[in-house]
């Protein structure tokens, strides 16, 4: 499904677009998420899809508004949310929650390789390329910061790939995170396969995704480690 300048792969964000397509009826459209989850992009694509580009009634935010206005599209916070529906009083109004770019996993890579292409394209370079294991390192980390770290971490990672004269590739050592070793913690309750994925993957991410010293720190095959990231991979968690 197309959205913005690619397609979305991700069933979260299909399940919402959706939602958009079939309620072109309302009047107020109220886009609900936190800060970097994409809102101003929901809010470009419901005005094209429902108004023809014609809403002149965007809002950002504030409960104190006062939408004396016959439609309205609005983004805003979770905490501002019920106040601004509730002045709405139920006026065709369609909420839509934004999923976080972790519930977006999907759409992880194809976004990456976008927004590469521009930086590609807006510092006058050739073509750039995430390697397989950049990919997975990417798709591994849970963006807490959502699209503004998603952005800023692509970006420092094409110009290390400059500064270091890699020839177009991003690999691993490039993507800087602000993941730590603290972050790895199992709970009461889950499954035995659960804790060895997150601890197979966190291994992974803190040797750069080196298959071998990875095997070598888990004790198990080169072969073994293959076989369970291709697993991960084909449960969508790669």
């Amino acid at each position: 499904m197309k959205y913005g300048s690619f397609e979305i792969q991700s069933s979260a964000m299909m399940s919402l677009l959706e939602n958009v397509s079939q309620n072109r009826d309302k009047k107020f459209f109220v886009i609900v998420g936190e800060p970097g989850t994409g809102k101003t992009t929901m809010l470009k694509h419901v005005n094209n899809v429902v108004f023809n580009n014609g809403q002149q009634n965007l809002f950002d935010g504030g409960s104190e508004t006062d939408f004396a206005v016959d439609s309205a599209i609005i983004c805003t916070s979770k905490e501002q949310a019920f106040d601004i529906i509730r002045k709405l009083d139920s006026r065709q109004t369609l909420v839509l929650a934004m999923p976080t770019l972790a519930e977006r996993k999907a759409d992880i890579i194809p976004s990456a390789h976008f927004f590469i292409e521009v930086l590609g394209l807006m510092n006058n370079k050739g073509p750039f390329k995430l390697t397989d294991k950049a990919a997975e390192k990417l798709l591994q980390y849970g963006w807490p910061g959502h699209f503004h770290e998603f952005e800023a971490v692509l970006e420092q990672a094409f110009e290390a790939s400059i500064a270091q004269d890699l020839r177009g590739l991003i690999g691993p050592e490039q993507i800087q995170l602000n993941k730590t070793e603290s972050e790895l913690e199992f709970t009461i309750g889950q499954k035995l396969d659960e804790v060895e994925r997150k601890y197979i993957l966190q291994t992974l991410y803190f040797v750069h995704q080196n298959r071998t010293r990875a095997a070598e720190i888990l004790g198990i095959s080169i072969r073994t480690l293959r076989n369970k990231i291709n697993l991960y991979r084909e449960e969508g968690y790669l």
